[in-house]
């Protein structure tokens, strides 16, 4: 693993994977989320999960965990990701979007959000019942 990360690095997954685990192991998929995250990460809980039930154990020791880290890191940016699917979404180019449109694809799609976090998200991005692709984005990346 030397061939990917540095020393340094992996001194610092090394304290991060101490951290969040138990007698040196991790023993859910919550807990490896958290770690992954903790680390500048943005797995999803579907794929912290798939992490987990792929090593067919109990609990993911720090081999483990820096190979899922090699994942992780080899994996598109979330941002990067938000912008094409924005683009995408983007028919007449207006670079916004009704806010009803966004509540549903964020309500129906992926991990679906909660009518509450929905709700709080629009009242910081949303003007005149659309969202704008740069507020929404800028919003997302803090």
């Amino acid at each position: 693993m030397t061939e990917f990360f540095s020393q340094k690095q992996i001194d610092e997954i090394r304290e991060c994977f101490n951290f969040y685990s138990t007698r040196g192991v991790l023993i859910s998929a919550a807990q490896l989320r958290c770690a992954l995250r903790s680390l500048g990460y943005s797995p999803t809980a579907a794929k912290t999960q798939e992490y987990y039930k792929k090593q067919n154990k109990k609990s993911i020791e720090f081999s483990t965990f820096l190979e899922i880290c090699k994942d992780e890191q080899n994996s598109p940016d979330p941002l990067t990701e938000i912008i094409k699917a924005l683009n995408g979404l983007d028919r007449n180019k207006a670079r916004a979007m009704p806010s009803r449109e966004l509540a549903a694809i964020l309500s129906q799609v992926g991990e679906r959000m909660s009518p509450e976090e929905i709700k709080h998200l629009l009242s910081k991005v949303e003007v005149n019942s659309m969202v704008p692709h740069q507020k929404l984005v800028e919003y997302v990346s803090r």
